[in-house]
């Protein structure tokens, strides 16, 4: 087995990965390990934007501040909500020191945008509907410029390296064939990995989001938390044969109309904010008129918008429904939600801190409290940023000066073997992301979560065999959902954790996809 020594090692190539790259690199030599290319992460795909206290003003922040409480439907924690607010400008001003080309009106001014639950706009975007891909490649850039940054991929994340106090100083890594495993011993430990949305039948996530992290990290023992709450984004397309397609948020901002198959608005009989109500709220409100009407199709509709408006403010949406044969800007265009964006996870404290010494976590994989049941749009990539920075005061004051010693050859052994489930390729994730889908869909019952754990159980059951990668990470989609279900059952009904009861129950109990 190779090993490797560095003194920071960032597991996850997004743009939390690459911010906390960044930060870390004055204070030591960093490798950065990847499951794949920097354009298979969900950072790549983000189309939005970045929200911002625009102004930054105390007015401004304290907006910025409530929008995100009240979107959370009670379960942000204040506190955490106004540390990641107030870390806004610095992280703006650090991305347009690097030169991220941000979006300017023709006097030079950032353009701003208004997304579902913000009160006014304050979105700044790039490339039009390219802000995570512009962010992440400014970033990256700026990280392989540097001459004590090394990067790593593909390598799969396989368990943490724990000292005899259970520190983690390191991590064990599975590389193409499942005979390349590799220790890399590190003072330290970031983990970026993201969320899990592509266990969903559904989902707007790129292929291996899975949440590997949350399962190894769990393994580990590290506290994970509000797992129930997965937000489903309402606008994605819906076309026989075709990928799942973001159709983001901001082009509703902009104005875009939310149709039924009579060609009528209906989201004002679900919010008095129509189109623009929270997500939690939108993804209902069409899996209730689709569940109304088996013949019901829902559309996004932008006819009414200026002519050429929505093929230059969202060049990667326009260009890629014209290679379907569509024209957005004459075609409504079908839609239908799908799994988004996690937003519970590991449990950390604002610096990133998990609950075991040694590890911290960041992004979409963590949980810090800041988007409670229903996270306010655009604020992912801000969490991102900001946490990638804050994290570095208690990641260089609390590691030790030495590394871990090489793994002996019983050790590497051991690391070898672990049970597991027994996996028949892509039929296996089929049926479990349609499983999940039924169980832990926008819309839930008990019922359905019971028989969820139940089909997870029997089929989480293995034996103890050399690792293999595929298996491994079927078995870490296995317990992710898991855990997301068994969360369902303790967790407040409120926002993205919808449970009916009673008589209703039955339009759930009865949905099969």
């Amino acid at each position: 087995m190779e090993s490797l020594a560095v003194d920071y090692l960032v597991i996850g190539g997004g743009i939390a990965g690459f911010q906390a790259v960044l930060s870390l690199l004055p204070h030591g030599t960093v490798m950065l390990v990847s499951k794949g290319p920097l354009s298979s992460g969900s950072s790549y795909f983000a189309q939005g934007g970045l929200a911002l206290p625009w102004g930054f003003s105390s007015d401004d922040i304290e907006s910025h501040v409530q929008d995100t409480i009240l979107a959370g439907a009670g379960l942000c924690d204040a506190d955490s909500v106004r540390t990641l607010v107030c870390g806004a400008e610095d992280a703006f001003e650090n991305l347009l020191r690097l030169g991220v080309p941000f979006d300017r009106d023709k006097n030079g001014k950032f353009r701003t945008t208004r997304e579902a639950a913000h009160s006014r706009p304050r979105i700044v975007h790039a490339g039009g509907d390219r802000t995570g891909a512009l962010i992440l490649k400014t970033l990256a850039e700026a990280a392989f410029r540097q001459p004590h940054f090394r990067f790593l991929s593909p390598y799969q994340l396989y368990q943490f390296r724990k000292s005899s106090d259970g520190t983690i100083g390191g991590a064990y890594f599975l590389g193409e064939r499942d005979s390349d495993l590799l220790e890399i011993r590190a003072k330290a430990v970031i983990l970026g990995t993201g969320g899990a949305g592509s266990l969903f039948y559904r989902s707007t996530n790129p292929r291996f989001q899975r949440g590997d992290g949350v399962s190894i990290a769990y393994r580990a023992g590290c506290e994970i938390e509000r797992m129930a709450f997965y937000q489903f984004h309402p606008t994605v397309l819906d076309l026989p044969g075709t990928q799942p397609f973001l159709l983001t948020e901001a082009m509703r901002g902009e104005g875009a109309y939310l149709l039924d198959s009579k060609g009528d608005r209906f989201m004002s009989k679900y919010h008095p904010d129509g189109e623009l109500a929270p997500r939690d709220v939108v993804a209902r409100a069409l899996w209730f008129e689709l569940h109304s009407d088996k013949h019901q199709q829902i559309t996004l509709s932008v006819e009414h918008l200026p002519k050429g408006f929505v093929r230059k403010r969202f060049p990667q949406v326009y260009g890629h429904l014209r290679e379907l044969g569509i024209d957005l800007e004459t075609t409504p265009v079908p839609i239908r939600p799908a799994a988004h964006f996690q937003m519970g996870g590991i449990r950390t404290d604002m610096d990133g801190r998990t609950s075991i010494r040694g590890l911290w976590a960041i992004g979409e994989v963590a949980s810090i409290r800041v988007h409670g049941a229903n996270r306010l749009a655009s604020n992912s990539l801000l969490e991102a940023l900001v946490m990638g920075r804050r994290i570095v005061r208690s990641v260089v004051s609390e590691t030790p000066e030495t590394f871990l010693p090489k793994s002996s050859a019983s050790e590497g052994k051991k690391v070898e073997e672990m049970s597991l489930p027994e996996f028949q390729g892509e039929e296996s994730w089929s049926a479990l992301k349609t499983m999940l889908w039924e169980s832990a869909g926008i819309v839930r019952t008990i019922k359905k979560v019971q028989q969820g754990l139940g089909w997870i159980n029997e089929h989480l059951e293995g034996r103890t065999a050399p690792v293999h990668g595929s298996r491994f990470a079927y078995a870490n989609g296995l317990l992710t959902s898991r855990l997301i279900l068994e969360d369902i059952l303790t967790a407040p009904v409120t926002g993205a954790n919808y449970v009916l009861f009673g008589p209703d129950a039955y339009l759930v109990e009865s949905d099969r996809i």
